[in-house]
């Protein structure tokens, strides 16, 4: 198993008890949406670490993970 499919994983695992702060916010999909904007509700979320983790290793194609930005265009999070 990869380390990005354990920490998937780990996070979805957490989300079947806990839901978390940005789920059903479709602010965290959106390309103009500054990541800088959403960091206070990633930071409050129970499941900030978990996200974290996964984000770093897996650099997701898209959305707001735990505060910062990724695309399909750039190879790191961003606090856009």
């Amino acid at each position: 198993m990869s380390r990005a499919t354990a920490a998937y994983e780990r996070l979805t695992d957490a989300m079947l008890e806990t839901d978390p702060e940005c789920q059903n916010d479709g602010r965290f999909v959106l390309d103009d949406q500054p990541a800088h904007t959403l960091s206070y509700i990633c930071r409050a979320c129970p499941l900030f670490d978990l996200c974290r983790d996964y984000a770093e290793i897996e650099r997701p194609k898209g959305g707001v993970w735990a505060g910062k930005r990724y695309s399909s265009n750039s190879k790191a999070g961003t606090d856009e």
